[in-house]
């Protein structure tokens, strides 16, 4: 599962970039969260070597436990609880949010 979001002001090193964040289930009630090189969202194979800090806020809708994490560049985990989690993340200010839902 995988999120991505635009970040839509001057960036440096480009003036549109975007970036994705992976989601993998670890195990039962634990997802592994990973950034993708920032890309440039008019040219899209033009790639940084490099990825920002994401920020991603977290809802397990079974149990109502909630949380939020800024995501580095070498990724981390994040314990949710069983059930089904609702994921929003976002690149930066102003940048359009990405969602996902994934099962753990």
């Amino acid at each position: 599962m995988s999120i991505t979001s635009t970040y839509l002001w001057l960036a440096d090193p480009f003036p549109f970039g975007s970036e994705t964040v992976h989601i993998t289930v670890e195990k039962p009630g634990v997802l592994r969260l990973t950034l993708s090189k920032m890309c440039s969202s008019i040219n899209p194979p033009v790639c940084a070597g490099f990825s920002l800090p994401m920020n991603v806020a977290w809802l397990n809708t079974a149990t109502g436990q909630s949380g939020s994490v800024v995501v580095p560049q070498k990724g981390l985990r994040v314990t949710t609880g069983r059930g089904t989690i609702a994921l929003g993340a976002m690149f930066g200010v102003p940048a359009t949010p990405g969602a996902a839902i994934v099962n753990a």
